[in-house]
């Protein structure tokens, strides 16, 4: 029955570690248009 938790834990991890993948890249293309905007540049 422990089986039963182990299973389900690892089954309901991926969608925490997506999201925090997500925010560390929407966080990290935040500041890459915030200081390209400072130095009036483009981001491309």
């Amino acid at each position: 029955m422990d089986n039963v938790y182990v299973y389900g834990f690892y089954i309901l991890i991926w969608p925490a570690l997506t999201l925090a993948v997500l925010i560390l890249i929407c966080t990290a293309t935040y500041r890459d248009v915030k200081k390209a905007r400072r130095q009036n540049k483009d981001i491309v």
